[in-house]
């Protein structure tokens, strides 16, 4: 297996600005990683396609769409915008209104996440996604450590080394979801051999892909399954990005600010089911 690199190093090395959101997010979890231990794999090692992929793969396949329908009760640059939204009760909605899998946040500080939910959510029997900002080992331990199917890596951060996390992840049976921002970084996710791929960019009309389309990333990667991650604040935008080619998208805050999380899903799926054998 690859060496991991230095933690400090992979932030400090970003290249983002010390008042970024993201940049904020990144020294928090590196303080943060003096409470975590890197224990060693429980798991058997990860060699094909894993529960989560599958269950996106089966709805893609059946109904020409899948959701992953997130839970998180702020952000960076919202603040506590759904803070002290039951879990349970939401989870359940997400999956009586058709949700393929789950992302949970786990990154405390701004996100106000907990990796207490991510183990609470295994009662559903969805596939989960540990949605964090891993930059050390001890993050994948802890990832596994909650039980999570997946887990994020973000090729901006991780960039040269994106690979060599995807391994460790693998290493602890998690599927690795690679996230782009741009076409500089797709050959970070192939070097991974990347089966999840995702795409945030709130504005596909600038994004530097240069088509608002999955297209160029269908090109480089034909076999993948492909995210649309962000911008989806309406059940139409997430059917106009699945028809634009998208496998699967992750909605995360228009679902926590819906009164009605459950018909959200089922308006967004339910012209994909009609048309599709």
């Amino acid at each position: 297996m690859n060496r991991l690199p230095d933690p400090a190093s992979l932030v400090h090395g970003t290249g983002l600005s010390a008042t970024s959101h993201l940049q904020k997010v990144l020294v928090s979890e590196l303080a943060r990683l003096a409470q975590l231990k890197a224990a060693p794999p429980l798991r058997r090692a990860l060699s094909g396609p894993g529960a989560f992929e599958s269950a996106l793969r089966r709805d893609a396949a059946q109904r020409g769409g899948a959701v992953i329908a997130e839970y998180k009760q702020a952000s960076p640059s919202l603040g506590p915008f759904a803070k002290g939204t039951p879990l349970l009760p939401q989870l359940r909605a997400y999956q009586e209104g058709g949700a393929s899998a789950l992302s949970i946040l786990a990154e405390p500080a701004y996100f106000k996440g907990s990796t207490k939910d991510l183990r609470a959510a295994e009662e559903l029997g969805l596939p989960r996604l540990y949605k964090g900002f891993v930059i050390a080992e001890s993050q994948l331990a802890e990832a596994e450590g909650t039980g999570a199917e997946a887990v994020l890596l973000i090729a901006r951060v991780l960039k040269g080394h994106t690979a060599a996390f995807a391994e460790a992840a693998r290493a602890r049976g998690l599927e690795p979801l690679v996230e782009l921002h741009d076409l500089t970084e797709v050959g970070f996710a192939q070097e991974a051999q990347a089966r999840l791929v995702g795409i945030n960019a709130r504005d596909l009309s600038t994004f530097t892909l240069g088509e608002p389309t999955a297209a160029p990333l269908r090109r480089a990667f034909p076999e993948a399954v492909l995210i649309r991650e962000s911008g989806l604040a309406t059940p139409e935008d997430a059917r106009a990005a699945l028809r634009a080619g998208f496998d699967a998208v992750l909605i995360g805050e228009a679902l926590m600010r819906s009164a009605d999380p459950k018909d959200f899903l089922a308006r967004a799926l339910a012209e994909l089911r009609t048309g599709v054998s």
